[in-house]
């Protein structure tokens, strides 16, 4: 190459790369025995959509926003009931506000700032509001979505529990949905409610969450448990495959008996830890007594600029308004309990 055409490239390189910035991403939709990727970029004020398609036996890594995935070969549902582990942390409602979570994993130690795992056999457990208000949901998504297997490999594991923005996210409700969200559908050639179906790799790894876990003595949801279905007595899995089996249908389509689930009295909207009408000690004891729990915890409500605890210390709100700008998340290290803030403050939870 002439001394003129490397003088060239050199020159050209710095715009091509500012000709094309990653914005969204990446989607990923099955099509028979193909997938099909699409991820969104910004060129100035235009944004574009770029489609690969792959080989079903052979999906390669996907970038997506400073690393990335690789797809599962199998998306399993995870367990009712799991034992605790001797660190783990919590976060709730990050609704897209992918920098926030990031830094907060790096706080924990759960992650290196390569997206490396690197809290062993600990435990991330994510209590709900994965979508809306934040701009930076796919990275999010597919951060958790790879964490999974890299907690797995190191003997820990990634518990993603669902709360009421994913839920009505999948259902068509967009009420809090940022605008760009419906650009980004268009430009793929699809509706927002297509974004996430069952053809989808995201679409399919949502609907497999649950919505309750018991995760060693913590009951964790992200809302909390009514006096009227914890007297339903109901199991959590029957709970959680009564709630998979109508992810994605609108609320007025659920059958009448299971309403309770997806309203205010349920585990994605009820505050009643919180505001009026207050639950009582007895139904936060009923509740714990059902399931052999010592502790409730849960997102949804935000009380205070920190977390929370409620009835004696028996309830823990994690929701803190990360969208507003208050980060923490709770470490849990054995009996010990500590709020950690993106810059690695710590303090014993109160």
């Amino acid at each position: 190459m002439n001394t003129f055409k490397l003088s060239l490239l050199l020159w050209l390189c710095p715009l091509l790369t500012h000709a094309q910035q990653y914005a969204d991403g990446p989607y990923v939709f099955y099509r028979n025995d193909s997938l099909l990727v699409k991820t969104i970029y910004q060129k100035d004020d235009l944004a574009t959509a770029d489609s690969k398609v792959y080989a079903l036996q052979s999906p390669p890594e996907l970038p997506v926003n400073g690393f990335s995935i690789s797809l599962k070969q199998k998306i399993t549902t995870p367990p009712n009931e799991s034992p605790a582990a001797s660190r783990m942390f919590v976060l709730s409602d990050i609704e897209g506000e992918f920098d926030a979570g990031r830094d907060l994993l790096l706080a924990a130690g759960v992650i290196d700032r390569q997206f490396n795992w690197t809290f062993g056999k600990g435990k991330l457990i994510i209590a709900g509001d994965l979508f809306d208000r934040g701009t930076a949901v796919l990275p999010w998504l597919w951060l958790l979505y790879s964490l999974e297997d890299k907690a797995a490999a190191a003997g820990g594991a990634v518990h993603v529990i669902l709360g009421n923005h994913d839920v009505m996210q999948l259902a068509g409700d967009y009420r809090y949905t940022d605008a760009r969200y419906f650009k980004y559908a268009w430009l793929m050639g699809k509706e927002l409610r297509q974004v996430f179906g069952t053809d989808s790799e995201l679409g399919r790894w949502l609907r497999s969450k649950n919505v309750i876990e018991k995760i060693g003595d913590l009951l964790v949801m992200h809302a909390g448990a009514s006096p009227e279905l914890t007297g339903k007595q109901w199991s959590l899995q029957r709970i959680n495959e009564n709630c998979r089996q109508y992810l994605g249908v609108p609320r007025k389509q659920i059958p009448d008996s299971l309403q309770l689930l997806f309203d205010s009295r349920g585990p994605f909207w009820y505050r009643g830890y919180f505001y009026d009408p207050k639950a009582t000690s007895a139904t936060v004891d009923s509740t714990l007594a059902l399931y052999q729990a010592k502790h409730i915890i849960v997102g949804h409500t935000i009380m205070d600029t920190t977390i929370v605890t409620r009835f004696e210390g028996k309830v823990i709100g994690v929701d803190v308004d990360q969208h507003e700008g208050r980060h923490q998340g709770l470490l849990i290290e054995g009996a010990r309990m500590a709020v950690i803030d993106r810059n690695g403050s710590r303090k014993e939870l109160e």
